[in-house]
């Protein structure tokens, strides 16, 4: 995920070895975007997401992880994730979900047809 994140001009400003410490480096650093888990030692992605979102109802999560129960992935949106991407992350995809949730995609126009500037000057 680092060099997804790296790919989609992310700086990582830390990693977690477990739910609690995920909450803890959350409240000292306030990342722009946040990535989970759900297995993760401890507390799970998605209480650490709930936690979070009760704090900071403007925080960006996404999860990342190879559970794929319908009920887990509610449970993910009742907590306030933004995204879900499964395990094995296909790059192409996470990449798009990255931009999309920092803002970063751009609309872009239409190329104008050669034949429609004619004449202007």
């Amino acid at each position: 995920m680092r060099t997804l994140l790296a790919k989609a001009g992310c700086q990582v400003v830390g990693e977690a070895a477990n739910g609690d410490e995920a909450l803890t480096m959350y409240e000292q650093v306030r990342p722009d975007l946040m990535t989970l888990d759900i297995v993760m030692p401890g507390k799970d992605g998605v209480a650490v997401a709930t936690e979070i979102m009760a704090r900071h109802p403007g925080a960006t999560i996404i999860m990342c992880t190879s559970m794929t129960s319908r009920d887990k992935i509610l449970a993910c949106q009742r907590a306030g994730v933004k995204h879900y991407l499964l395990k094995p992350v296909q790059e192409e995809r996470a990449l798009a979900v990255l931009q999309a949730v920092l803002g970063k995609v751009r609309a872009t126009p239409p190329p104008i047809p050669v034949a429609a500037l004619r004449g202007v000057p």
